[in-house]
């Protein structure tokens, strides 16, 4: 009961603060770090086979497959912008798995001027998370889990802090090859602001998410459902037209049932060529839609990569395409300490 409690205020703080026009701080807990979950559209948490970069993001998924596994990540973003994470589990029969991850998100030197503009030196920015988890396997089909995270980014001499909790639960179906899962994210609050007086939003966030192994082909399909707690996505963007037969005004809104269902789904796929070796592939068209240039649309919202396994450790490798202004590379690295062991 006081658990429901915590929870059930957490929620209500959540929903007071997303009332500024979906204006929210601390973008590193929007960011995507890991090579796997970049190259699938930028979500895949319906899937449970040891990964422990999928654990970090649903602690659902830990379990004693992914103890003993450490984890390493890079991606070069736009400008001197880079993230890096790290990650570490470990499974304790009887009690459930714990994991620990570490996330930076720099975004490079800034020149500081004065009013007048000249210049004063140079200063730094950038967003970190401090992330602790914790799975636990109910029975052999459900199980669920949570993360308590810890948020501090530094902009100059302005510093802000939050600290949040997200809560999981998975089921998994061995024989049909099949994986639910739900996620609650970033239930919590600032602790400290930029500015006094001033709360810094949290990006609170439900997602729902299902996959599939195909029984005679090495392909796994997954569909994400993503901010499943605000029905409209859409901008808040009319078009007005003069009738040229009444020269009365015709407002529209490029929403619409159709459009708010595709901008809360994720679209990705594996394809498992060998035990060593697959291929993945993701659409996000809200992504897309927040991000392409009209007349030239490209690849925006259109992620890939691949994941292979070079003697005994994993690397990951992903592309995700943004706009026409650039993209992001992924690179992750998967070391399970038990495979080092002699038989």
């Amino acid at each position: 009961m006081r658990l429901f409690r915590v929870v059930l205020l957490l929620l209500l703080t959540n929903e007071i603060l997303a009332q500024d026009n979906g204006q929210v701080n601390f973008q590193i807990l929007q960011t995507v770090s890991p090579a796997r979950i970049a190259a699938l559209g930028g979500n895949s948490i319906a899937v449970k086979d040891g990964d422990l970069n999928l654990g970090l993001f649903a602690p659902s998924l830990l379990d004693s497959s992914t103890s003993g596994q450490v984890v390493f990540g890079y991606t070069p973003f736009f400008g001197e912008a880079n993230i890096l994470h790290s990650g570490y589990a470990q499974h304790i029969d009887s009690v459930g798995t714990f994991s620990l991850s570490i996330t930076s998100l720099g975004y490079g030197d800034f020149t500081m001027t004065s009013e007048t503009g000249q210049v004063l030196g140079s200063f730094n920015a950038g967003e970190y998370l401090f992330q602790g988890g914790y799975g636990r396997q109910l029975n052999n089909k459900f199980s669920v889990g949570g993360n308590l995270k810890f948020m501090l980014s530094e902009l100059a001499d302005y510093k802000a802090s939050g600290v949040a909790l997200d809560l999981s639960g998975t089921f998994y179906s061995e024989e049909k090859l099949f994986t639910a899962t739900v996620l609650i994210k970033n239930l919590g609050t600032s602790i400290s602001s930029y500015r006094e007086g001033l709360n810094e939003n949290l990006p609170f966030e439900i997602q729902a998410a299902i996959s599939k192994k195909l029984d005679k082909a090495p392909i796994r399909l997954s569909l994400i459902g993503e901010n499943l707690q605000r029905w409209d996505l859409t901008p808040e963007r009319t078009t007005t037209e003069i009738d040229p037969l009444t020269g009365e005004e015709i407002v529209t809104n490029p929403g619409g049932f159709g459009e708010n269902l595709m901008r809360h789904l994720v679209f990705n796929s594996e394809i498992l060529l060998t035990k060593n070796f697959n291929i993945r592939i993701g659409y996000n068209y809200n992504r897309r839609q927040q991000l392409k240039v009209e007349d030239r649309p490209g690849a925006a919202g259109i992620t890939y990569g691949l994941g292979m396994r070079i003697a005994k450790i994993h690397i990951s490798y992903a592309r995700a395409a943004y706009s026409l202004a650039g993209v992001s590379n992924h690179l992750t690295l998967n070391i399970k300490f038990d495979d080092f062991k002699k038989s």
